[in-house]
């Protein structure tokens, strides 16, 4: 008896051992293309169809992830991968949702992706955020601009 109950116990100890299946699910995204500079002056502006960000926002929250995010979506933005970016100015916005160059971000991809509508109302949105932050104030309101001038 005292057999056949170290067998058992020897079967059930092998059966419930976890097996390790392959995984597969989403592939990582690649990785971001690096791009030069923009080619503009320090104030940003206008280069042809695309919004180029002025520096850094120097009142930005000390929020590195939130930084890292807005970096990488303006790197998307210049390749023109307006998708991309706004996928990662998304997951910046649901960590700080009152970082008024996440709004400029989406709403220069919106503007490049020729959907006015939305790129008016992300510019609205972001320009009470900007409050004293004179450099995305002043982005914002060029592409408001921008955006009226081809409506």
């Amino acid at each position: 008896m005292k057999y056949l109950l170290s067998i058992f116990i020897v079967l059930l100890a092998t059966g419930c051992a976890p097996m390790m299946a392959p995984v597969s699910g989403p592939q990582p995204p690649p990785p971001i293309p690096p791009t030069p500079p923009p080619q503009s002056d320090e104030s940003g502006g206008v280069q042809g169809d695309v919004i180029v960000p002025s520096n850094p926002a120097p009142e930005r929250a000390s929020n590195s992830a939130v930084s890292q995010l807005v970096e990488d979506a303006w790197r998307y933005n210049r390749a023109g991968d307006y998708d991309r970016s706004n996928a990662v100015v998304e997951r910046a916005l649901r960590i700080n949702h009152t970082d008024p160059e996440i709004y400029l971000v989406m709403a220069s991809n919106y503007f490049a992706m020729t959907q006015l509508q939305l790129a008016e109302q992300l510019v609205r949105q972001g320009l009470p955020l900007a409050g004293s932050n004179s450099v995305v104030k002043r982005d914002l309101q060029r592409l408001l601009s921008q955006i009226i001038s081809v409506k």
